[in-house]
C-alpha cells in the first residue's frame, strides 16, 4: 500500500510538471519532510522554500538548516507581531498573516504542497492539482501529491526513510501539527496548549496588540476590550462576546485577566 502511494505521487508531480520550475513550500513539518523527499525521488526541478512567519516553534530554522540545508529560508518585510501591530489579530475569516507571510511566495507560481484531505473537513474535497481563482495570487496553481495519505501512512514513510523531524512530535510535547504558534485555523484547545508550551510567544503577542489597540481605539479590539490580557485571553478561548463582557462586568467576582493569564502560563512575576 505504502510503495503504491510513493508511485502514485511521484507519477502526479512527474505529470503535472510543466516548462515552470515547482515551488516546493517547506514548513519543516512531517508531511513538507515526506514531500520534499518524494518531489527529490520524482527527479523534477523545484526549489524547495520555507517562508520565514516569524512565529514558528523555537528552533525551527536551525532544524531545517541543519537536516534540510537545500532548502532556501525566505525571510518576510515585517514581522508577524509588527503585522499585529498594525492590523491586530487574525482569525479564520480573517487570515492576512498567511497571505502576507506564506502565501506571498506562492504568487503566480506552480506550487508543491503537503496538504492533504484527511487533515480537515475543509481538505476533504481537495483535488491534485488546484489552480487559486484569487486576483492576488494570479494565477497561481496548487499540486498536492500528498492529497489522498494518511497521517499514519506520513508517519510510516518518515520512519522506514528515518527521515529527521521536528522534536515537538514527540513527548514530552506530542504536537499534532506544526505551524504558526497560536494559529487560529487551530482550534483554541490546540491554541492554549501551544502558548502555554512557548509563554515568551504569548507574551510578545500580549503587547503586539496592546500597541494595535492603542493606536486603533474604534476598531473591535480597541473598543471590546481594556488591555492586552484581555484581549488575549477572549482570543484562546471559546467564549462569545457577550459572554466575556459578562465575566467581565456581571459575574460576582473581579475577574482579573492579567492574572488569569499569566497563571495559565505558568509566569510568576
Amino acid at each position: 500500500m505504502m510503495e503504491e502511494h510513493v508511485k502514485r505521487s511521484i507519477e502526479l508531480i512527474r505529470n503535472l510538471e510543466t516548462d515552470k520550475i515547482y515551488n516546493l513550500g517547506f514548513s519543516g513539518g512531517k508531511d513538507s519532510v515526506v514531500l520534499l523527499d518524494i518531489a527529490k525521488r520524482a527527479g523534477v526541478k523545484f526549489e524547495a522554500v520555507y517562508s520565514n512567519t516569524t512565529i514558528d516553534p523555537p528552533g525551527t530554522i536551525p532544524f531545517i538548516r541543519e537536516n534540510y540545508p537545500e532548502v532556501k529560508i525566505v525571510n518576510p518585510r515585517e514581522s508577524f507581531l509588527q503585522l499585529v501591530a498594525r492590523k491586530g489579530l487574525p482569525s479564520r475569516q480573517r487570515r492576512f498573516c498567511c497571505e502576507i507571510l506564506k502565501e506571498n511566495y506562492g504568487i503566480g507560481k506552480r506550487n508543491l504542497e503537503g496538504m492533504r484531505r484527511d487533515e480537515s473537513n475543509n481538505r476533504a474535497g481537495y483535488e491534485p492539482e488546484q489552480c487559486d481563482s484569487r486576483k492576488s495570487m494570479k494565477g497561481a496553481c496548487h499540486v498536492l501529491p500528498l492529497v489522498f495519505w494518511t497521517e499514519r501512512q506520513i508517519w510510516e514513510y518518515i520512519h522506514k526513510h528515518n527521515l529527521p523531524y521536528m522534536k515537538y512530535y514527540d513527548p514530552p510535547y506530542n504536537f499534532t501539527r506544526h505551524g504558526c504558534v497560536g494559529c487560529p485555523l487551530a482550534t483554541k484547545q490546540q491554541m492554549r496548549i501551544e502558548f502555554k508550551t512557548f509563554p515568551r510567544y504569548a507574551i510578545n503577542l500580549i503587547k503586539a496588540i496592546k500597541k494595535f489597540m492603542e493606536t486603533h481605539p474604534e476598531t473591535f479590539w480597541g473598543k471590546n476590550f481594556d488591555n492586552g490580557h484581555e484581549a488575549f485571553y477572549y482570543y484562546i478561548n471559546d467564549l462569545s462576546l457577550q459572554d466575556f463582557k459578562f465575566m467581565k462586568t456581571a459575574s460576582i467576582f473581579k475577574n482579573d485577566f492579567e492574572i488569569m493569564v499569566n497563571n495559565y502560563l505558568g509566569i510568576h512575576e
